[in-house]
């Protein structure tokens, strides 16, 4: 239950609303139980034997003073005009009362709303916070599929399973203790015999609560899954038809969304076993009730007729509020597995933490220097350990551009994402001006870049918001001015709307030069102090290349900048390039100095040239 107690957290944000729910629903058990005791002079005047009060009683803020007016009244009321108008009294009050708790009730539904709606959006809210300042590692151990799954459809499950829950939480409980104070009070043999039943629905609701939770959480992972093999038939259509496996993924999908469907069917058969079980109990209970009542009205014991009828009708009233009860313990326990999944985003470890006391950076003034770094994906114990950068020493001084060049999988990539504080390093540093990375301010950090991917991220928007994204008020002229820099403006100006065009999802409206152009310019207008280029030509065809190329080499020559490349005609003009192997710098120097080194980047060179020609 520490799950049920952790998503109440967020209904305590709203502590008037709740203290308004709970007076509403006081009144509504109040009055409740008030409408049904009019039964009892209600039956008094058909029989006959109704209770004469002729004087006016003392008032006080107590039901027997109520009661005793109600009395009073109906006294009046016959003497005057005789028994038929007294029950047309009762009648009144009947459906004043009626009215009263009824309107007492919508009032509880109506303050509990804006709760229902504020707690999802919060829990929604925060998982996307976690979604965005989780480090890139978080995202290695889960499908795209179940984590969008778990924003989803986790959360609806949440909102139907447990915050629906309030609504019986904060009602049914209180009237059951009104009802079982108002049984106690008409008769406390027979209540005592009605609360026999509380152990066996304590052990019911146990027992098929847990078989509900156990089945839930294999379910909710299956839906995840099921989520996983939508996305990726949708990001792999074209390969799932050009190798004719259509026939072969419906049969994946098959097999897990089966596998899901009897999941489903077992918790939907043992979710409605409870309901049919606590009645049949219920009734049970009240043949007892009844058969003891008789007896006791028989031999003239502390009972009339009119009090028991009036006990039948409370008893069973608070049948229907026990039933929801139960049903709702079983509904929370299929959505905890639910909350338990949003939970694990929500407490995955921030590895990337700022610093208490940061630093705040605007510029780099003298240089970027790596010392001594090893890194690794996962935790480990040593720098021995370390399997994807082993000691990298560098020094990339202001104005110079380095490039890292080397076989896929050497760890080009891993070290200018280390720069950023996309990663932290396992051992050793990185330094900006004597200053370690880990002491900056994360955002003034990241600040200093501009970054360029091979793989090109865009949005379902217009040209001009993806180039301007994250940034606020910034002139149309600056974002034409960039754009014509990276040599983007002249297919922009082609688009129907210009730079208002809408570009579809991840930019799919665009060619990958295109792509990458808008890429350029989206670095190019905040004017960073370093710009990374990753890869960002190596995806492209020659024509598109040179554009880019030559936007590139515009771009540098004024600039800090740290390019990954696998073509080599990209970085000939290059400070300073460093061929990496398996994570280590085996070789460094300008692009001549290593031709005549004949070592490995000859080899490469070498090799690729062999491959062009």
């Amino acid at each position: 239950m520490k799950l049920f107690f952790r998503l109440l957290k967020y209904v305590f944000n709203y502590k008037r609303h709740i203290i308004l729910i709970v007076l509403c629903n006081i009144l509504y058990s109040v009055f409740s139980v008030f409408s049904l005791a009019l039964i009892v002079p209600f039956l008094s005047v058909i029989f006959g034997i109704t209770p004469a009060v002729h004087s006016a009683p003392t008032t006080s803020f107590s039901i027997d003073s109520m009661v005793q007016w109600f009395y009073y009244y109906m006294d009046v009321v016959i003497n005057k005009f005789g028994s038929v108008y007294a029950l047309v009294y009762i009648a009144i009050v009947m459906i004043v009362m009626t009215f009263i708790y009824n309107l007492f009730r919508y009032l509880g539904q109506f303050f509990l709303a804006p709760i229902r709606a504020g707690v999802l959006n919060n829990i929604r809210k925060d998982i996307y916070r976690a979604f965005t300042i989780l480090p890139l590692s978080f995202y290695s151990r889960y499908k795209k599929g179940d984590l969008l799954n778990r924003m989803g459809s986790d959360v609806q499950e949440v909102e139907w399973s447990i915050i629906s829950s309030l609504q019986t939480f904060a009602r049914d409980p209180l009237l059951i203790l009104v009802y079982l104070i108002a049984l106690f009070k008409i008769n406390y043999q027979l209540t005592l015999i009605t609360l026999v039943l509380l152990p066996f629905l304590g052990y019911l609701t146990t027992i098929i609560g847990r078989a509900i939770q156990k089945n839930s959480k294999s379910a909710q992972k299956l839906l995840g899954k099921l989520s996983s093999l939508y996305d990726e038939a949708i990001g792999g259509l074209k390969i799932i038809k050009g190798y004719n496996a259509i026939d072969y993924a419906n049969r994946k999908f098959q097999q897990t969304s089966k596998e899901h469907y009897k999941i489903n069917t077992k918790i939907f058969r043992i979710n409605e076993l409870g309901g049919p079980l606590i009645e049949t109990l219920s009734i049970i209970t009240m043949v007892f009730v009844l058969m003891i009542g008789t007896s006791l009205i028989s031999k003239g014991e502390q009972l009339n007729g009119t009090h028991f009828v009036l006990f039948i009708v409370v008893f069973a009233r608070m049948i229907p509020s026990a039933k929801k009860i139960v049903t709702v313990i079983y509904t929370l326990k299929k959505g905890l597995p639910s909350a338990q999944r949003i939970f694990e985003i929500l407490d995955a470890d921030e590895v990337i933490v700022e610093d208490p006391n940061p630093i705040a950076i605007s510029e780099i003034k003298n240089e970027i220097i790596f010392k001594d770094l090893y890194f690794d994906y996962t935790p480990v114990a040593s720098p021995q350990d370390c399997k994807v950068l082993k000691g990298i020493n560098l020094r990339i001084k202001k104005g110079q551009t380095i490039a890292l060049v080397g076989a896929s999988g050497s760890g080009k990539s891993t070290i200018v994402d280390l720069i950023p504080r996309f990663y932290d390093p396992s051992f050793g540093s990185i330094e900006i001006d004597g200053v370690d990375i880990r002491k900056l301010k994360i955002m003034d950090l990241r600040a200093l870049f501009g970054i360029v991917n091979q793989d090109v991220t865009l949005f379902n928007d217009t040209v001009f918001n993806n180039i301007t994204f994250g940034k606020k008020d910034i002139p149309r002229e600056k974002v034409i001015q960039a754009a014509k820099m990276a040599h983007a403006d002249s297919f922009i100006m082609q688009m129907e709307n210009g730079y208002d065009t809408l570009i579809g999802d991840r930019g799919m409206n665009l060619s990958g030069g295109e792509r990458q152009r808008i890429s350029i310019a989206r670095a190019l207008l905040i004017d960073p102090e370093v710009y990374i280029f990753d890869e960002a030509t190596s995806a492209l065809d020659n024509e598109s290349e040179a554009i880019i190329q030559s936007a590139i080499n515009e771009i540098l020559q004024e600039k800090t900048a740290i390019i990954v490349a696998h073509r080599l005609t990209t970085i000939q003009n290059a400070d300073q390039i460093l061929f990496i192997e398996e994570g280590n710098v085996s070789e460094s120097g300008t692009h001549q100095e290593l031709l005549e080194l004949k070592g490995k980047y000859y080899q490469y060179y070498a090799h690729q040239n062999l491959f062009h020609s």
